[in-house]
């Protein structure tokens, strides 16, 4: 049985490598160089979605304690980064 409250150092390397996939989604529309031709409400829906995805990881008690360095774009910096930058764009 899997202790989600207690994750193995796969399924921590596997949250930040998803949190990665969204920190370049969400960076990439504000620079505008993703989903380019999509309509704009998709994009806010696209970005929305993926600060909520790295606001609930970073909401979890082993994010806090998780020491290993990671480089961009699932560095915890750079998740910051793009939580920042995804808000600023919603607003």
């Amino acid at each position: 049985m899997v202790n989600i409250d207690q994750p193995t150092a796969e399924d921590i390397n596997n949250t930040f490598e998803s949190a990665g996939h969204s920190v370049d989604l969400i960076n990439g529309i504000v620079a505008g160089t993703k989903m380019i031709n999509e309509d704009p409400e998709d994009k806010i829906d696209t970005v929305k979605r993926n600060v909520e995805h790295l606001e609930i990881q970073v909401s979890k008690d082993w994010y806090a304690s998780d020491s290993v360095s990671r480089t961009a774009p699932a560095s915890k910096a750079a998740i910051q980064s793009a939580i920042t930058a995804g808000k600023a764009y919603l607003a």
